[in-house]
This record gives C-alpha cells, structure tokens and sequence, in this order.
C-alpha cells in the first residue's frame, strides 16, 4: 500500500502541470479505430500515427483556415510514470523499462507549405531513476541455455545502471507529399498489422529508429479493391549494454558462456501492404515482412529476415471488429513456406472486438479480447538451440533497436491474453483490462518441463489496470493505474519439497501507473 499511496500522490502533484496527438497509453493505435466511424480505413499501417486534422474533427474543435506556409506549436506533452518494483516492458516507445519516476516531455513546432511539405520537429527530454530490480538468479543452475538467448538477442533485463537523462529527436519527420505519395525521412514508431497490444513485426515496444519511407497517401482505388502499402529502409542501433555474468564458463565444452556480438549497426529494410477486395466490404488483407543486415554488409547474404500475413474484417453497423496475424521468425513468408511439413518458427497474435450503443448517443460500451503465441510448436524445436522469435544466429542483437524488441513487446517465446472492457464517446474512454503473460516458454521447456518435469514452474505476469484517456478543451489527459503479480519470477523456485510438486515460487508484486498531459495550442 506505501508504493501505492507514493503513486498517487505522484499522479495528482502531475495533474496540476501542463498536453495531443501521441498516445503513450496501451491502446494507441485504436483511438481512431475504435470509434467505427472510418468505414474506409484498413488501420493496418500505421494506426499509431494520427492525422491531426482527424483529431481535431473528432473532438469537435473547429479547422483553422489554411495558408501556404502554416506554423503551428506541437502539442506539449508530459509523461509522468512509475513503477514500484518491476518495470514494464509492453510498448514504451522512447520511455525506459524503469523502476522507480520517469518523466518524459515532448514540444516542438510544425511546419507545412501548401500540403506538400511538412516539418514536424518534436523532441523528446527523458529521465529516469532507473532503480535496480530482482534478474536472472546467480544461484540459477540453467545459465548456459539463458546465455543461449543472451548471445542472440541485444535485449538487456535493465538499461545500464546509472540514472537516464537524455535527449532524443522523438516523433519528428520530414515530408513531401506528391498527389497521393507520401516521402519521409523520419524517427517516428511504426505499426504494422491489425493487433491492438502485440505486432509481430513492426510496433511501438521500442524506440522509433532513423528511416526514410516511401508510402501511400490515402488508398490507392484499383480493379479489384483499395491497395495501401509503404517501403522503409532505416538504421537499427545496439543498446550499448553487455549481458551479466560474462565471467561464467560451460560446463560441458569448458569455454566462456558469453560470445561478443559485433559492434555494429544494422541496415533495415521492411515492405507492407494491404488489398481491401471490392466484393467484399470491411475485409482487409495484408503483408509485411523486414530483413536486416549489418552496416558494411548490405549485400552479403548474410541477413535475417522475417514476415507475416494478416486481415482485419470490420463491422461498423454491429460496432464489431475480427483480426488475425500469422507469420515465420526465420524468412520472409509465403504460401508455399506457410503449409510445408517440417516444423518452424511461427507466431500468431488474434483478436475480437464487439461494441454496444448505449441508446442514441454516440457512446459505447466496449468488449475486446486478444491472444498471442510466439513459443515453438514442438518439443524437438526447444531442446537443441531453439530458434525463437526475434533470435538470429548470425545477426546476433536479433530484431532490436537499442535493446528492445521491434515488435511484440511480450518478447521470445513468449505467450500472451489480453481482455478489457471500456466505455467510449469519440476519443475519450475508460476501461479495465486484463492481462496475462507466460514468458519465454521456449526457455522453459528446455530447462524446466522435458529436463526435469517441473510442470509448474513458468513465468507468469498478472496484470490488472484501469486506464483512460479525457479531453477537456485543449487539454487530454491519458493514463492507467495497474497492479501486477510476476509468478515465478525469472523461472526460479525458493523451495522444492519432497511431497509431490509443492513448493513456493519467487513471486513479486508491482504497482505502476502513469499519467500523460497533453495541451493542444
């Protein structure tokens, strides 16, 4: 309860500073969607980057007139956030997985000539306490198959040790728009496919990375339906930060456990489109896949690649939304490799909406659900070098940027189920949501389940929140308050009895919440 009370009090000395259109709570990229009210949008690219003019039409504040040359204040922003014991990893963006009090705040300016050409400069200034939390056990007997992971991913339990203060170029972008093309150089997130909390491929878990994109302005009308699609070519950069324990050697082979990546940035490319078939409204179809390849290697064959399929069927008149994404950890996807025989690395992330208007307003009542699996399908996948999602054997920081994952923030091998019910009007909304996060089964399986039949023994996260976001004139304020209990915590067991399988997990309780202001100029 002391963590608890120090949160709220935290929240309401933040109410009384000074902000909208970037959402840092969890459900950004349905703002928009979520209001039904765009029958002619698919929503799966890019749903996380607002058009302001859209905003604005959904709060009702009246357009300003257009000039050739407009410069316009970025919306303030203010993200206090806090976390009593264990830090949250799920789609932070520029903000740290921390412990402890973090503020980021976000200003800049706006810049557009006759809609051909945009500068939007916004900033971001971060600091973070950075407090240290409980990680992988050193009394662990299983060090060798975590270094497995270690040595395949840049994706440190915690950023460093010291206090974070810094700046970054935040959401900022250069634009030139030609009739329906958009070209960009850019940091901002990008998202890709329908999910509302786990993307397989491209979302907001990490912070947005340098890239130029070519993209499709508004969809494209063709012969057989609406086509969308955009072209990115970015950098990707290391965390900086080495794993634990470097010291620790095999067992088995008596050579060290930790094996130095290269000191290398890695070159990205991604392509993602979608096809809205005319016979059949509100079905929306889709492609994305990414390859990677380290600076000065670009065209070598020596890359990893990987991709998904997905689709989205929307149902304005019954409030009520199905998705479906599908893809392969290892190569870009397709049908033949879709249905071969030989088992592989494939993930799934699926989820269903249905909304209830409470009589004639324009309020809803609002039931969503969404599962996640990225572990491997078969026992023979796990037991010998496993090659899970976001894991690559020879670009070996995997499908990071600066030492988080690019897409599902629940990360390898790991298992997720989200439901929440909020009430909505437009923009604004409250909900519960429910969470739970099984992690890294691939991990566990090879150390825990086939090895010694500890059937019981996997990490389990609970999460419970209560989250909003309210307009009040130019003001928004966005948030969520939550409670978490980590069973298991990083697989380890304080006590294993003789009676059967009793025992007592290394449990932990967290209480977090944030609170983003937004002023609108």
């Amino acid at each position: 309860m002391k963590h608890l009370r120090l949160f709220l009090a935290i929240a309401l000395l933040a109410a009384f500073q000074t902000q909208a259109q970037r959402y840092y709570s969890y459900q950004g990229p349905d703002v928009l969607k979520n209001t039904f009210l765009f029958t002619d949008r698919s929503f799966l690219i890019n749903a996380n980057q607002l058009e302001q003019k859209e905003v604005d039409s959904l709060l009702g504040v009246s357009p300003k007139k257009s000039a050739d040359l407009e410069i316009r204040a970025v919306p303030f922003a203010v993200l206090n956030q806090y976390n009593s014991r264990l830090p949250n990893r799920l789609n932070q963006g520029s903000a740290n997985p921390n412990v402890g009090w973090q503020q980021l705040y976000s200003f800049g300016v706006d810049v557009k000539w006759k809609n051909t050409i945009t500068v939007h400069f916004a900033p971001e200034h971060q600091f973070a306490e950075n407090l240290p939390f409980p990680q992988y056990p050193r009394i662990s007997t299983d060090w060798e198959q975590y270094y497995y992971y270690l040595n395949h991913i840049d994706n440190p339990e915690r950023q460093g040790e010291q206090q974070i203060n810094s700046w970054n170029p935040g959401q900022s972008f250069v634009q030139y728009r030609y009739k329906n093309w958009l070209a960009k150089v850019s940091t901002e997130n990008k998202w890709w496919g329908p999910a509302s909390f786990n993307p397989l491929i491209l979302g907001n878990n990490a912070p947005g990375f340098l890239h130029a994109s070519i993209s499709t302005g508004a969809p494209f009308r063709t012969p057989i339906g609406n086509v969308e699609g955009e072209l990115i070519g970015g950098l990707l950069n290391n965390s900086g930060y080495g794993p634990p324990e470097q010291n620790r050697i095999s067992t088995w082979s008596n050579t060290w456990l930790y094996n130095p990546k290269k000191e290398k940035d890695r070159y990205l490319v991604g392509l993602v489109y979608s096809l809205q078939p005319k016979w059949v409204p509100g079905m929306y179809v889709g492609f994305a896949k990414i390859r990677m390849t380290y600076q000065n290697e670009f065209f070598s064959e020596a890359s990893a690649a990987m991709g998904s399929w997905f689709m989205r069927y929307q149902m304005p008149k019954e409030h009520a939304e199905l998705y479906f994404e599908y893809g392969r950890s290892d190569t870009d996807i397709n049908i033949a490799n879709i249905f071969q025989n030989d088992p592989y690395g494939r993930g799934y992330t699926a989820g269903l909406k249905k909304g209830y208007s409470l009589g004639k307003t324009d309020q809803l009542i609002l039931l969503g659900a969404e599962i996640t699996n990225l572990s491997l399908p078969e026992k023979e996948q796990v037991n010998n070098q496993p090659k899970s999602w976001y894991l690559h054997e020879y670009i070996r920081q995997g499908f990071t940027h600066k030492g988080r994952v690019l897409g599902a923030g629940i990360g390898p091998g790991s298992n997720a189920q989200t439901v929440y019910v909020q009430w909505m009007k437009k923009m604004s909304f409250v909900g519960l949501r429910f969470n739970r996060v099984i992690h890294n089964l691939d991990f566990y399986h090879s150390t825990k389940y086939y090895q010694s039949d500890h059937f019981n023994q996997y990490w389990a996260t609970l999460n419970a929140a209560l989250y909003y976001s309210l307009h009040y004139n130019q003001i928004t304020f966005s948030g969520e308050v939550s409670w978490q209990r980590d069973y298991n915590y990083n697989w380890e067991w304080i006590r294993y009895t003789g009676n059967g399988f009793e025992n007592i997990g290394a449990d932990e309780l967290n209480y977090g919440g944030r609170l983003l202001i937004q002023y609108r100029f």
